[in-house]
């Protein structure tokens, strides 16, 4: 049910507090009185009690409308502020954004020029890491939400760049497929996912598809009684049985594995697939509610 505006609010105690004078002063009337027959007295009495209201309506409708008008104008001004605030923070993640991209630029020059393929390979690294965040600030400032992003459509367009930007040789004709829920999840969260993923997609895509005929790259999430899962898996040579992770690939892409996964207050396991392959599963809480929105619509 909507209440009742605030002036006949008002008015209605108005109302409550002067009817009981109205009561006795009609018996006083009734009593007698005065020197003013009973009839008119009352008739009286009765007069000055609307006069009273009327006078008392005028006056509340009069501060309501001004209360309305300083409420509006305050509201316009707090509207205009936080306006103001999501359109600077806004050009802040789009500026942070090209920033990236322009580092990211410069390292794919550097690695232009360098002959050594371990040393162009760290560079790759650093350049897909970069990546990977200058992704991230896009679609914050794309998003009403500035301090969430939709984690499907991020982590499809983070593959989708990984894919392009791994070159013709250790990228052409790897098949991806992407499952995850569509909800919003904050920065905090966002970062290390992502990290995690080109990590793990860009070991995959340089050490496990040589001679493979057919490569693909699952990566599926799963969220339910509060804990997340993420599983990174690939149809590739596999990692040896008995073999540390960090020893075989490249131990500062494992070690940030560990790291990130730590930050999540999760923990990363990677095995061999019975099938043939490398899995990397990462688990930890379900982000909580100030790192996560309603599902977009």
């Amino acid at each position: 049910m909507k209440p009742l505006p605030l002036q006949v609010r008002l008015f209605l105690l108005v109302v409550v507090a002067l009817t009981p004078g109205l009561i006795l002063g009609l018996f006083d009337v009734r009593a007698g009185a005065g020197d003013v027959p009973p009839g008119p007295a009352a008739i009286l009495v009765a007069a000055a009690y609307v006069a009273a209201l009327a006078v008392f309506w005028f006056v509340i409708r009069k501060w309501c409308r001004v209360q309305g008008a300083g409420d509006a104008a305050t509201s316009q001004a707090l509207q205009a502020d936080v306006d103001q605030r999501n359109h600077l923070l806004r050009e802040l993640h789009h500026r942070v954004k090209n920033n990236l991209q322009m580092i990211s630029s410069l390292l794919s020059l550097q690695a232009d020029r360098i002959r050594s393929p371990r040393i162009r390979r760290v560079f790759a690294g650093a350049q897909n890491r970069v990546l990977t965040m200058s992704i991230l600030h896009r679609h914050l400032y794309e998003r009403t939400d500035w301090a969430q992003v939709d984690f499907q459509a991020y982590l499809n367009d983070l593959v989708r760049h990984l894919s392009v930007g791994s070159g013709a040789v250790a990228g052409a004709g790897v098949r991806f497929s992407v499952s995850a829920p569509v909800m919003a999840v904050g920065p905090d969260v966002a970062i290390p996912i992502g990290l995690i993923v080109t990590e793990a997609v860009s070991n995959a895509l340089t050490h496990a598809f040589a001679g493979v005929a057919d490569p693909r790259i699952t990566i599926a999430a799963t969220d339910s009684q509060g804990r997340f899962e993420l599983s990174i898996d690939d149809n590739g040579n596999g990692i040896q049985q008995d073999a540390e992770p960090s020893a075989e690939r490249g131990g500062l892409g494992f070690t940030l594995l560990r790291g990130l996964s730590t930050q999540l207050d999760g923990e990363v396991t990677v095995s061999r697939l019975s099938e043939g392959g490398t899995r990397v599963l990462i688990r930890f809480p379900s982000p909580s509610p100030e790192n996560r929105g309603q599902a977009p619509a």
